[in-house]
């Protein structure tokens, strides 16, 4: 069952970032790409609002299918906010630095070096 919400809230996640995304990006009027910055912010945002909103009991359902599913598919920003948010709550504020430096780093890193090797 968790892995069909899974399926479920990702298939759901990524139809909707897709869709959301285009429509933002139509209406972009800065140099930047809009659409993934504000798609990404309202995935953090509805990890915000749902994190202590959700009826505990329900957790083996909302968390694979809201959590893992649709906002992992929505944005992995949010999964990535709510580890560094997790380490600052622990009191780790190095590690949490750390880990959002590192993260930026070698995502773009691995994204740069991605293109290197495939650009023809």
């Amino acid at each position: 069952m968790k892995f069909f919400l899974i399926g479920l809230g990702g298939a759901l996640g990524a139809l909707s970032r897709s869709y959301l995304s285009e429509v933002i990006e139509k209406l972009n009027f800065l140099p930047i790409p809009t659409g993934v910055l504000l798609v990404n912010f309202l995935g953090c945002f509805l990890l915000g609002l749902l994190i202590n909103s959700l009826d505990p009991k329900y957790h083996e359902i909302y968390h694979p299918l809201i959590f893992i599913g649709f906002l992992g598919a929505f944005t992995t920003f949010s999964a990535f906010s709510r580890e560094s948010l997790d380490l600052l709550n622990q009191g780790q504020f190095f590690l949490a630095v750390v880990y959002v430096v590192l993260t930026v780093i070698i995502c773009l890193l691995g994204t740069w070096v991605g293109i290197l090797i495939t650009n023809k």
